[in-house]
């Protein structure tokens, strides 16, 4: 059978374990699918929608990848972290389900070549593979820079989900030897009976951890960051004309019921 929004799906039954694996999206239209992607945009704290696009976004796409240029990054603001973090993001139209008693894995190959990055800097320049949850805030990022692949997981503030005291950010530099444009494979795992995470790189567990709230379901996203601490960092340590490239693809989805 096909899958909404994806290609065939697989369906491999074991005594203990059923599974149902698909592909979301392999690239090879030659434009972005809009059935299966859309630009994020959020609330910012001054009640407008802004949309996470920056103008010298170049984008292609159409052989097996989605690859994404910003250089250098434009959107910067002083006081809003949703107007200047994420440079360019683009999330899944699909919000995708966690089987109540089994698991959710998404699976796909990112890189990223950062310019003018402040060397083993997490936060000047990097891209990400992201998966969130708007009904709970947690965030997943498997995240690269041009020297250093690292976990994030985070849950976010948002009105009427989460109070600023339920906010943390843990960023975990991981034992994978990098180097700017090389490609490694990304799988992230959320379990439902134990709220558990794995992050897996190259087909090695690279960390894992148990979140603080159950999660429901999860959105797929691909973005291009700067995010050095608006507080801590003026505008010209922040905007120095840095940029980056990511490629991402093919996302892969699998569920698993016990």
């Amino acid at each position: 059978m096909s899958a909404a929004g994806g290609g065939a799906d697989v369906v491999c039954m074991t005594s203990a374990l059923r599974t149902n694996a698909w592909t979301y999206d392999d690239f090879t239209s030659e434009e972005i699918d809009l059935d299966r992607w859309t630009v994020m945009s959020i609330a910012g704290a001054d009640g407008e929608t802004h949309h996470y696009q920056d103008r010298n976004a170049q984008v292609r796409t159409g052989d097996g990848r989605l690859e994404l240029t910003v250089h250098p990054f434009t959107r910067f603001h002083d006081t809003d972290p949703r107007q200047n973090n994420a440079k360019q993001m683009y999330r899944s139209v699909r919000r995708f389900a966690v089987p109540a008693a089994g698991r959710l894995t998404f699976e796909v190959e990112m890189a990223v070549r950062t310019y003018g990055q402040v060397p083993y800097d997490l936060l000047d320049a990097f891209g990400t593979v992201s998966l969130f949850d708007l009904q709970t805030g947690v965030v997943l990022n498997a995240a690269a820079t041009n020297d250093t692949v690292y976990a994030v997981v985070e849950r976010l503030v948002l009105p009427g989900v989460t109070r600023p005291d339920e906010h943390y950010i843990h960023r975990v530099v991981l034992d994978v030897p990098t180097e700017p444009g090389r490609a490694h494979g990304y799988a992230i795992t959320y379990r439902a009976q134990t709220s558990e995470v794995e992050f897996h790189v190259d087909g090695r567990i690279a960390y894992w951890t148990r979140l603080p709230v159950p999660v429901a379901g999860l959105t797929a996203g691909m973005a291009l960051f700067s995010a050095r601490d608006l507080t801590r960092y003026p505008r010209a340590q922040r905007e120095h004309g840095q940029g980056a490239t990511g490629w991402w693809g093919p996302w892969r989805v699998t569920t698993g019921v016990r």
